[in-house]
């Protein structure tokens, strides 16, 4: 004979009431929410086995995650422990198979950086370009970038696209210096000294009381821009 149900019996035995009822008045629910409940086993029984479903579903994700960073981590330590083509092949590695990750984007500047100083202007742009696409404008890395993509344009002689990308930063925290005096040099290098001594003006203006080294260095450059007026 199946197993009776407590749902289904008209007169359920006080102690699998106890279980039941016991359970639903420690949850405090009101007589109508213990009513629909009785009613709709089936659908409450379900929804339970989504919600345990959806719980151990999200545990092993997060599982998932903790171990993809933990093996990103060391993976992009262990690239940095080398040096030249060495360093950039295990880069690349980190990149390929942890993309998307902070260590897969931290893989693609490094790499970046080192081509860079290996006088690989063009290669190093191109994957500082890859890297901000992969990034939102909130990112911590998204100005860093930003910077070694000013920089190799500046040593390529992209000339406006290096400005606008120092300019872009003038307004971040933190990269506010290297924003003013960075598109300021470029444009003395353009022969533009005019817009480059209203940065300079603009920049001043700004700097705090704290900066006095920096005051001094940018009003050597106005005087300096004033006199070849």
């Amino acid at each position: 004979m199946a197993k009776e149900d407590i749902f289904d019996k008209e007169f359920v035995d006080e102690r699998d009431k106890n279980n039941l009822e016991g359970l639903l008045e420690q949850l405090n629910l009101p007589p109508a929410a213990v009513k629909f409940v009785k009613e709709n086993k089936k659908m409450v029984q379900a929804g339970i086995a989504i919600l345990v479903i959806s719980v151990v579903a999200w545990a092993l994700y997060s599982s998932y995650r903790d171990n993809q960073i933990k093996k990103s981590s060391e993976a992009l330590f262990a690239a940095q422990e080398l040096s030249g083509q060495q360093m950039l092949d295990k880069l690349a590695e980190v990149e390929e198979d942890f993309g998307g990750t902070d260590a897969g984007l931290w893989a693609g500047v490094k790499a970046a950086q080192e081509l860079m100083k290996n006088g690989k202007t063009s290669e190093a742009q191109q994957k500082f370009i890859g890297v901000r696409a992969e990034l939102a404008t909130s990112s911590a890395l998204w100005p860093l970038v930003t910077v070694g993509i000013a920089q190799t344009a500046e040593a390529a002689g992209d000339f406006l696209l290096a400005i606008s990308e120092y300019e872009s930063l003038i307004d971040l925290e933190g990269y506010k210096d290297i924003g003013f005096l960075g598109s300021a040099r470029v444009l003395e290098l353009q022969g533009n000294r005019e817009r480059a001594l209203e940065l300079y003006e603009r920049y001043l203006v700004e700097l705090g009381p704290s900066a006095a080294l920096q005051k001094v260095i940018v009003e050597e450059k106005i005087a300096r821009l004033k006199a070849e007026q």
